[in-house]
């Protein structure tokens, strides 16, 4: 069997608890197949690169996530992921880092209930902070960085009046792309903050642009609904694959590698995210294991297994 890839090339991480079901299985394959193609895309690149010292990392790439394992749990309609070759290197592959983000989002979507049940009169806030664009990554990162941290130390600190006052913690990554207009590099800020009352918009403009000197642009709303969607801006991607070019991916790369670009504080901190890249596997269900194998131009196709 053949899953065509007709998926759009979304960020979102697979996560939900309907994406395991089985009649959404085609979807999820696509998914897959779209992340794979892009990682072999960037490998193609930086297999192209002079000289050898990258072609380790080129071939270790483009192997990635070329068979994938799922067990089927038929009884309850639950299909999991149980093995699958990872690269390891979610800056350069959508699927690592797709894997990668499922695995933060469980684990702090699972906090949240628990911090819900304690604190009820808390509420979820999808807030986003950017600075100006500018041809430096490297500079602009670190700038963004810094005024992100002297804002949450402002936290508890009741010398002056802040609008962090009333948040009692947050998880957030750091996001990297081109400006849409400028062509610069446009790296900012997702995060999920808890407060009982909305932040205040305009006072949190005011601080930050006190804070970066270049930009008071904030975006404060809140999560309603189903929290997935909105904790699942903080999970995306840190680079926008779809986005950008091999050549842009790879420079973002090598200027962020190494770098912490995922946090929390207050009552989200101390979440430990899973190591393991695949599926926690159920016990006591008959299942059938159904096996996947990559080919070129045509996504994933249904192997037997045995």
């Amino acid at each position: 069997m053949t899953w065509h890839d007709t998926a759009q090339k979304g960020e979102r991480p697979d996560v939900a608890a309907s994406s395991r079901s089985g009649s959404n299985f085609g979807s999820r394959v696509n998914r897959y197949a779209a992340a794979k193609e892009r990682a072999q895309e960037q490998a193609e690149y930086i297999a192209r690169l002079p000289g050898r010292v990258y072609r380790p990392l080129a071939a270790r790439l483009d192997r990635c996530a070329d068979f994938l394992l799922f067990r089927h749990y038929f009884t309850v309609d639950d299909l999991r992921l149980r093995a699958a070759r990872f690269c390891q290197v979610p800056l350069l592959c959508p699927f690592c880092a797709g894997r990668r983000g499922s695995k933060a989002l469980g684990a702090y979507l699972e906090r949240w209930e628990v911090i819900r049940a304690a604190k009820p009169a808390l509420r979820p806030f999808l807030v986003t902070l950017t600075v100006r664009d500018g041809a430096d990554l490297e500079e602009r990162m670190g700038h963004l960085r810094g005024a992100h941290q002297r804002l949450w130390r402002r936290r508890g600190n009741h010398r002056t009046a802040t609008v962090m006052d009333g948040v009692a913690g947050g998880v957030w990554s750091y996001e990297v792309k081109r400006g849409r207009g400028s062509g610069l590099w446009h790296p900012h800020v997702h995060a999920v903050w808890l407060a009982e009352d909305r932040p205040d918009a305009f006072r949190l403009s005011a601080e930050w642009a006190e804070l970066t000197g270049d930009s008071r642009i904030v975006d404060v709303r809140p999560i309603e609904g189903d929290p997935v969607d909105g904790f699942c801006e903080v999970f995306k991607y840190a680079l926008k694959f779809s986005d950008m070019e091999p050549r842009d991916t790879f420079f973002a790369y090598r200027e962020l590698r190494g770098m912490r670009l995922l946090d929390a504080a207050g009552a989200f901190r101390g979440v430990e995210v899973p190591d393991s890249m695949t599926d926690e596997l159920l016990d006591g269900l008959p299942y059938v294991d159904r096996f996947f194998r990559f080919v070129h131009g045509r996504g994933y196709q249904e192997r037997p297994l045995y």
